[in-house]
């Protein structure tokens, strides 16, 4: 009996210590039931949602760019890529992914060879791979194929850029191209990681890129235990960038442009003397801005950046070149201001001077020179002699001073990357870096353009944008979202301008000018200037004594530069040609400015009422 009730108490204490065991471990379990389902649901809901929800971006479309009237310059071609995101294949499979793609479907070798040069370690810089873009098709319905039975692989829609006007337009617009890893690592939109991202380069598309990118959207997939495609859950929507709109009129940019192309090299620009907008802005030659769009060979690209005549440079603001004869209204003003000559200065001109034992030449030296000359016949008539008595006055930190008030030697601050600032020199300059004094010779040569002087052909244009519109800086740009800030006024003498007028108005206008042989009839439409050829080499007193100031060789002749304003009795628009190698600034570039300036009244004759 006794050993009947020990051995109940012994199985009644084990049951009880079942029960407590089955209790604790009760609990246990549903305290992590709780933790997980309550305190920790947020964070399990999510790595669900992360294997059955795939994420992708989707790219935004590339605002357009439009001429002044809205017409398209710039647009976008849809097309169709299939892409592989090495981000959703496990490490594990992905070499099995691989195999199954080369195995199963006819792939082109390009293709094959994407697959077959998968980098070994995956970063969000190369994650994804562009296995073809542009799919017609026949090539849309394999790849959509592939994508059901791979996701990994999606067809994206996407946007490729193409440009109407491509080589006349392409020192304005620019291009777009593919982001560098410094793009990238300086750029917080992580959509440039995308393979099909393009960014601007260049132009009007690298200057206003942020506004043409527009923002990426997010597509929501859901998929099943095989990553594959079950069904869109939800979408938000890319929002395209904005479009730009420029001052340039496309009828006047195509005339510009058609005048340019009997050149081997030149670049004109055409603006607004009074609010600094563009109107034409032609840098020949162009290039085909499409090249850059699309693949391309690189033997091809090799070719366009080893042409002499530098295609891919944009001459108005990359171009440096001694101005010439223009130079001298700046050397005039100085000397007025300086008050070492006035209006009716005169100097003789026999077509040359000394400096010591140098002889320095009039550009009329074979016909005896100008003769007894003013201020306003010596811009007129573009005397050399003139103003190299000039510089035996005036130091060259006050020409510089001048020459810098009125745009040059210093950037323009157009809308445009990369612009080149070119050089104004002064005696601490040439301290500085050529570790020589500044000597009476290097005045003689600058006061006539020569020498260190370097202008781009924007700065000559602004110059004269200055010297016509009651000397208010403006700021020259192309696009109508460029933000104009107060205009300063120069504080220049009226009477001292007006001079320089006169003469500009004489050089074109008068029977001794030396554009005379461009002046246009019309009383209402008559413009003035100032002609100018830029040496590029050094004519020997050797040669001059041949009677041979010009070379046959095309690389060694002068640039053919004018500047000039319209009409005369209003000015609304100014103009810089320079045709590089041309020769004669009077007998080449004139000619060309007139042209451009009846082209500007024939289509934008609402600038002129």
């Amino acid at each position: 009996m006794s050993n009947r009730r020990d051995d109940r108490r012994f199985f009644n204490k084990r049951v009880s210590i079942f029960v407590i065991i089955q209790l604790v471990l009760g609990i246990v379990i549903l305290a992590r039931l709780v933790y997980l389902q309550v305190y920790h649901s947020s964070y399990y809901k999510l790595l669900s949602d992360k294997n059955r929800i795939v994420t992708r971006q989707m790219l935004p479309t590339r605002g357009m760019v439009t001429d002044a009237k809205g017409r398209i310059l710039a647009s976008n071609k849809p097309i169709y890529m299939a892409l592989l995101d090495l981000g959703e294949l496990k490490h594990s499979n992905l070499q099995k992914g691989i195999e199954i793609l080369l195995g199963r479907h006819n792939l082109s070798l390009d293709v094959q060879k994407k697959l077959n040069n998968i980098p070994k370690r995956i970063t969000d810089s190369n994650r994804y791979i562009c296995l073809q873009k542009d799919l017609d098709w026949s090539d849309l319905s394999k790849f959509y194929v592939m994508s059901s039975q791979i996701p990994e692989i999606s067809i994206t829609k996407s946007h490729m850029r193409t440009y109407n006007f491509p080589r006349e337009f392409s020192h304005v617009l620019g291009y777009i191209g593919s982001p560098s890893k410094c793009d990238i690592d300086t750029n917080a939109n992580r959509t440039l990681l995308l393979p099909m991202a393009k960014i601007g380069k260049t132009g009007i598309e690298k200057q206003y890129d942020e506004q043409l990118f527009g923002i990426a959207g997010i597509r929501h997939i859901e998929v099943n235990a095989k990553r594959q495609f079950m069904r869109d859950i939800d979408n938000i929507q890319e929002i395209p960038g904005d479009n730009v709109s420029l001052t340039i009129n496309l009828d006047l940019q195509l005339e510009v442009y058609e005048i340019l192309s009997q050149y081997d090299g030149a670049s004109c620009v055409v603006m607004n003397a009074r609010s600094g907008e563009i109107l034409a802005f032609v840098s020949y030659p162009g290039y085909d801005s499409n090249l850059f769009t699309k693949k391309t060979n690189g033997k091809s690209l090799q070719e366009l950046y080893q042409d002499p005549y530098n295609p891919m440079i944009n001459k108005i603001i990359n171009g440096l070149y001694s101005p010439g004869s223009v130079f001298k209204m700046m050397t005039a003003i100085a000397g007025l201001k300086k008050g070492v000559i006035t209006k009716h200065t005169r100097f003789n001109c026999s077509g040359h001077t000394f400096l010591g034992k140098h002889k320095f030449h009039c550009w009329k030296w074979k016909n005896g020179g100008h003769g007894s000359v003013d201020l306003e016949d010596a811009l007129a008539e573009s005397c050399d002699v003139y103003f190299y008595n000039v510089a035996r006055m005036l130091s060259p930190d006050d020409i510089a001073q001048v020459a810098h008030d009125f745009g040059l030697g210093e950037i323009t601050g157009i809308d445009l990357p990369y612009e080149k600032s070119g050089l104004i020199p002064t005696k601490s300059w040439k301290q500085k870096t050529k570790k020589q004094k500044w000597t009476t010779g290097d005045t003689f040569n600058m006061v006539i353009g020569q020498g260190y002087v370097l202008v781009t052909p924007l700065q000559l244009a602004k110059m004269m944008a200055i010297l016509v519109n009651g000397q208010k800086v403006i700021t020259p740009h192309l696009s109508k979202l460029f933000e104009i800030t107060e205009t300063p006024v120069l504080n220049y003498s009226k009477a001292h301008i007006q001079i320089i007028l006169d003469g500009m108005d004489a050089a074109v206008n008068s029977w001794y000018g030396t554009a005379k042989n461009s002046a246009i009839e019309d009383e209402e439409f008559r413009f003035g200037g100032k002609t100018g050829s830029s040496q590029v080499f050094r004519i020997s007193e050797k040669l001059r004594r041949s009677g041979k100031t010009v070379s046959d060789d095309y690389w060694k002749k002068e640039h053919a530069v004018f500047v000039g304003y319209a009409p005369v009795h209003d000015p609304r628009v100014v103009v810089a040609v320079l045709i590089e190698h041309g020769g004669s600034g009077s007998q080449t570039a004139a000619p060309v400015a007139r042209k451009v300036l009846l082209a500007t009244k024939k289509h934008l004759p609402e600038i002129f009422k």
